[in-house]
């Protein structure tokens, strides 16, 4: 049994354990507030988009044949930039696209641990899609260094990683990495992108969601779309609209990624907290009987030594 000295000693260390603990959630609760909104506010402005945009695709397939429309496209994501030109069929879903060959999977985990099973979800989710895939040659674009330390000792290739982004979701840094992404599937290093992320529900649920990025599918039942007027013209709109839409897209998904973390964080400390509380309660209630199994010894020998002497 461990001696009074050393329960002593690990009620001090459970102690420590818990002031971290407290203080590690009340900053994640800090941040979580603030992502939440932000995800919150973020995500009715992103799913408008996605509608415009698909009404955008539906327009583009009846114009396939009209080169204002249907042809390429200069998308400019910050000043001073080179415009990226890419066609309008890789931006557009078509009925008889072909499966891709070389996607990208676009991994969103956190920096950092302690937050519960939630870069464990995420990475387990993208073997689950490697796996289900054989026949892809699947490459790898890790946002976050939990996923790229997961793979980067594993046959996956990495093409490109981001980690240290600000959860302050920094437009400039959005559309250096929104350019970034578009720019490889652009020049072909991939035909198809994958987003895996954790969609924001509440602090302790997020579900894993599987994206496709860059491919708007049609929304179907729009017969009037024949009866849209664009203006300026048709090549204009879509040269403004289609940069927007892939930078919200990916501020949307970080801000969802980063309310997920912070959730699954505070979630997680306030746990590691209540059982630092209930080790050290029983520390306490150990340390007492051990205490007063002292006391008691003692006194039976005090009481032993004075019989001794009469």
């Amino acid at each position: 049994m461990a001696s009074l000295l050393d329960i002593k000693d690990r009620i001090k260390a459970v102690e420590n354990i818990k002031k971290i603990t407290r203080a590690m959630q009340l900053v994640a609760a800090a941040k979580f507030k603030r992502s939440e909104n932000r995800a919150k506010t973020t995500r009715p402005y992103s799913q408008e988009l996605d509608e415009v945009l698909g009404i955008l695709a539906g327009l583009a397939e009846l114009a396939e044949d009209d080169r204002s429309g249907g042809g390429a496209y200069r998308l400019a994501f910050a000043e001073g930039e080179e415009p990226l030109r890419v066609e309008g069929h890789r931006l557009f879903q078509q009925s008889d696209d072909a499966e891709p060959k070389r996607p990208g999977i676009v991994l969103f985990t956190a920096d950092r641990g302690l937050c519960g099973a939630f870069n464990t979800k995420l990475i387990r989710t993208a073997q689950e899609f490697i796996s289900s895939h054989p026949d892809m040659e699947c490459q790898l674009i890790p946002i976050g260094k939990k996923g790229y330390t997961y793979y980067k000792t594993r046959d996956i290739p990495i093409i490109h990683r981001e980690d240290g982004l600000s959860d302050k979701l920094e437009l400039e840094e959005i559309k250096r990495l929104t350019h970034t992404l578009v720019d490889l599937y652009v020049s072909g290093q991939v035909d198809a992108l994958f987003f895996i992320y954790a969609q924001f529900k509440s602090a302790m649920v997020s579900d894993i969601q599987v994206e496709k990025f860059l491919k708007i599918p049609r929304i179907e039942g729009k017969k009037e779309q024949e009866d849209y007027i664009l203006e300026p013209e048709r090549k204009a709109v879509y040269e403004t609209l289609l940069p927007l839409y892939a930078t919200t897209k990916v501020f949307a998904t970080l801000a969802d990624s980063f309310a997920s973390e912070y959730g699954a964080r505070m979630t997680a400390m306030q746990l590691a907290t209540k059982n630092a509380e209930e080790m050290h309660d029983d520390l306490v209630i150990l340390r007492n009987r051990l205490r007063q199994a002292v006391i008691t010894r003692e006194l039976a020998e005090i009481v032993g030594g004075a019989d001794a002497l009469t």
